[in-house]
């Protein structure tokens, strides 16, 4: 977190505008990481003419890119021309633990927020009019858009709220099944730490295509179950806890009510449904979830909520909170239901 208070981040954000960083740094990022640079000076420093040679990239073109990134921290020069990664920069590999390279190569989404004002203007999501089809939509029939989102998602689970593995006790469970959980990262991590327990991963039938032949997931043999479905028309049967890990965000409330719904027509009776979000503070200070919440909006047509908000929607789904627990060193929070 930085030290900064949220109005000196703006102000320095309204400075930087005027003379175009922050317009063009997203896309110098996306670009870095297309070109794989951080992953080629992962061990080394080299000079720009190594790197060019590595990443087949126009020498002064890329020392332009480079001596730029240097400038806000993402590399450091020396006088032979040659860089390192900082350690910022090492965030942009992609086999760094709080990698963030999957999400500066979401190209897909910075073209849906060029249009974002519609939604503003609408209240709908413009994915569908940049896109030619709603987010999961274009997915489904996009396999190199659909492997990309699971890439991103797995970085994100690892970065902002990995540690849920390790925070519900899953001595009340025997099998739990994880819906909507993309390529079984997070139910990987729970039967690897509780090794009594059975897993059902529950998926749109182009991820579950996807991820079957997976080695992480045919290590785990039978102890994990791959259903395809749609959730807003049935759930499999078997599980006595179920989960749903920021999967919620992307749907509006009425949807929301239908995936509950059938979540409890498919729980094994007394189970119990744990939710991973990002809960809206009741009040006004800055917190992620308010911007993710937009981003629900223009994107998905979704939308973050607070405690208050899930309980209701909770309560007409045939469930009752009964703890919210905190994710540790995250802004995750995790909502369980019986």
């Amino acid at each position: 977190m930085s030290a900064l208070t949220p109005e000196a981040l703006l102000a320095d954000y309204l400075a930087l505008a005027d003379d175009s960083c922050v317009a063009v740094l997203p896309h110098v990022l996306r670009i870095t990481a297309e070109l794989d640079i951080a992953d080629v000076l992962a061990a080394d420093t080299m000079t720009v003419e190594d790197i060019a040679t590595a990443t087949d990239a126009d020498t002064e073109a890329l020392y332009r890119l480079l001596r730029a990134l240097v400038s806000v921290g993402v590399l450091l020069e020396d006088p032979t021309r040659s860089f390192r990664l900082t350690e910022t920069g090492h965030r942009l590999r992609a086999d760094a633990p709080d990698s963030v390279r999957e999400s500066v190569l979401n190209a897909d989404s910075q073209r849906a927020w060029l249009h974002g004002i519609e939604t503003i203007r609408s209240g709908r999501s413009v994915f569908d009019s940049v896109h030619g089809g709603d987010f999961f939509g274009h997915k489904n029939s996009d396999g190199d858009a659909d492997r990309a989102f699971l890439r991103r998602m797995r970085e994100r689970t690892g970065r902002l709220y990995g540690q849920f593995s390790a925070t519900p006790d899953w001595r009340q469970s025997d099998v739990v099944m994880d819906i909507g959980g993309g390529d079984g990262f997070m139910l990987e991590r729970i039967l690897r730490e509780a090794d009594h327990v059975k897993g059902i991963l529950f998926d749109r039938p182009s991820v579950i295509d996807m991820v079957g032949k997976a080695e992480h997931i045919r290590s785990l043999g039978e102890r994990c179950r791959l259903e395809k479905g749609d959730f807003f028309e049935a759930l499999p049967s078997g599980a006595d806890t179920h989960m749903l890990c920021s999967v919620l965000h992307d749907w509006t409330d009425s949807q929301v009510i239908t995936i509950l719904r059938n979540s409890r027509k498919a729980l094994r009776d007394g189970g119990r449904l744990l939710i991973v979000e990002m809960l809206v503070p009741e009040n006004h200070e800055w917190h992620p979830s308010r911007w993710s919440d937009i981003g629900m909006m223009v994107l998905t047509g979704g939308r973050e909520r607070t405690a208050k908000e899930f309980t209701t929607l909770l309560d007409e789904s045939g469930f009752t909170l009964s703890d919210v627990t905190p994710i540790p060193n995250s802004y995750f929070s995790v909502l369980e239901a019986k």
